[in-house]
């Protein structure tokens, strides 16, 4: 009986001995059918990497390339983890390098924080085992801009991180009261050891409406005046680009500038000016009821002008209503004379006013007359009860 039950359990024994090789056989085969399957379609294994990045390219690069790159002037804090004698503050050179103890001299410019205390850990890596470093920058001075023109608070600024142009206006309080149609971005020829913008995006030329004015360098005496007329006309194609060799002049709507249109919000680089240039004025004299300066925002016609002065006083002479212009770069002075009855019969055109226009309406001597017997005769009717009851 015994023997029996000794055969059966070694027969079962063997059976799922069996049953398992069978089954690691077929895993196997199915493992290989599924990896050739995949190289012949050309798939590959998923990949770790962000969906940001790009391939063989850190998760971290996109927020690394944000962080402020060290530059000539700045004053870093080297702090070395449990050793005092090695902490210590040093000012970053106009060749954008350090000098540390025991080390030779470390090029730290256009890196960051974080890079620079790597690369100072693996210099001391010689003398301490497993050096932990940190890197601060204690004063920021190597990537100073500047705000000038009508804003509210001009001034120069020192980048800590990217700034795109409507940022930076925030921080120099916004457009003033006088400010233009137009913000100018300069950027000059000094050496950048950072490019931190790859060019300013959405650039176009001036369209053919204002002369084909040439969108970079290879015209430049052509575009130094048509860029004033690009200026000047309201319906001009901003943003222009003009190239002067050694700065280059950015010009955008300021309008676009402040809703944040992408082609006229671009990065700010170090060493560049933003101007924006008051808004051009015309000006209104003689017999109107509010004399003075109005600002040339827009197109603005004669009656329009007129209107904004408040109106003619009693005794205007509105036939010989004169614009006295003078031509850009000249002293010639162009004197016209228009009829504003008749163009507000629709016998003579409404003239549009060009920057620096100056209305001038004459009194008309009749009148002048007129008011000045009609005043005295007033005074005198006021006196003659006086008279009657002395």
């Amino acid at each position: 009986m015994s023997v029996s039950i000794t055969a059966r359990s070694g027969f079962t024994g063997v059976w799922r001995a069996v049953s398992l090789l069978v089954v690691a056989v077929m895993t196997c085969g199915w493992a290989i059918a599924q990896g050739i399957e995949r190289v012949a379609t050309g798939g590959a294994p998923a990949s770790s990497t962000s969906p940001g990045a790009a391939p063989g390219e850190a998760p971290g690069k996109l927020a690394e390339d944000d962080s402020y790159q060290i530059g000539p002037g700045d004053l870093l804090d080297v702090r070395v983890y449990g050793r005092a004698e090695l902490t210590r503050e040093v000012r970053v050179t106009n060749q954008g390098t350090i000098r540390l103890p025991f080390l030779d001299e470390i090029r730290v410019a256009c890196q960051t924080e974080a890079q620079l205390g790597e690369v100072i850990a693996e210099k001391y890596r010689k003398y301490l085992r497993d050096p932990q470093v940190d890197v601060f920058v204690r004063e920021y001075k190597s990537q100073p801009v500047s705000v000038i023109g009508s804003v509210m608070q001009p001034g120069r600024f020192q980048l800590q991180r990217r700034v795109r142009l409507l940022e930076l206006l925030t921080f120099a309080g916004g457009p003033g009261g006088n400010a233009g149609g137009v913000v100018h971005v300069i950027s000059g020829s000094a050496p950048d050891f950072c490019d931190l913008t790859s060019g300013a995006p959405g650039l176009v030329a001036a369209s053919a409406s204002i002369g084909d004015a040439p969108a970079l360098a290879g015209d430049n005496t052509a575009a130094a005046p048509r860029l004033e007329q690009t200026m000047a006309s309201s319906q001009a194609t901003i943003p222009v680009s003009v190239d002067h060799g050694e700065a280059k002049l950015l010009a955008y709507r300021l309008r676009d500038v402040l809703v944040g249109a992408p082609e006229s919000n671009p990065f700010i680089r170090p060493g560049d000016i933003i101007s924006i240039p008051e808004t051009d004025q015309i000006f209104v004299t003689g017999a109107v009821v509010k004399p003075g300066a109005t600002p040339l925002r827009s197109r603005l016609t004669l009656i329009q002008a007129l209107g904004v002065a408040g109106g003619f006083a009693p005794d205007a002479a509105r036939s010989r209503v004169r614009i006295v212009r003078q031509d850009p770069g000249s002293k010639i002075h162009q004197e016209l004379v228009y009829n504003v009855d008749d163009i507000q019969r629709r016998k003579a055109e409404d003239i549009v006013l060009l920057p620096n226009d100056v209305v001038h309406v004459p009194s008309s001597l009749p009148k002048s007359m007129g008011r000045g017997i009609l005043s005295v005769s007033v005074n005198l009717l006021n006196t003659i009860p006086f008279l009657i009851t002395r």
